[in-house]
């Protein structure tokens, strides 16, 4: 989908990998991630670009870069870009059950 957030995985999820997964996630202006949990992983969620909201049913913050936040695993969050450019955030999950469950999304269409 045109304008859609976009998922991609360093490493980390794959039988005998590390015990830690890396993801950058991409967020367009003026889109979201909709409520979810990780799949049993605590995650650290790093802007590098742009501005994240990072939502719960209780409260709402809003993460920059040089900012970390942590949500643990039975967390259900959302994420959604209110700026003005696009938003970039580095995911570090462990364990990387997360990182493998994406793993098995189906591919992008081209």
């Amino acid at each position: 989908m045109p304008n859609a957030p976009t998922v991609t995985v360093f490493f980390g999820g794959e039988e005998g990998g590390p015990d830690v997964g890396l993801v950058r996630v991409r967020i367009p202006v003026g889109t979201s991630l909709p409520h979810h949990t990780h799949g049993g992983s605590d995650v650290i969620l790093a802007p590098i670009a742009g501005l994240i909201r990072i939502s719960t049913d209780d409260e709402s913050i809003d993460a920059h870069p040089g900012d970390s936040v942590l949500v643990r695993k039975d967390d259900e969050v959302s994420l959604a870009n209110p700026g003005e450019v696009e938003a970039q955030v580095i995911v570090a999950a462990g364990p990387p059950n997360f990182v493998g469950g994406i793993r098995q999304w189906p591919e992008p269409p081209a």
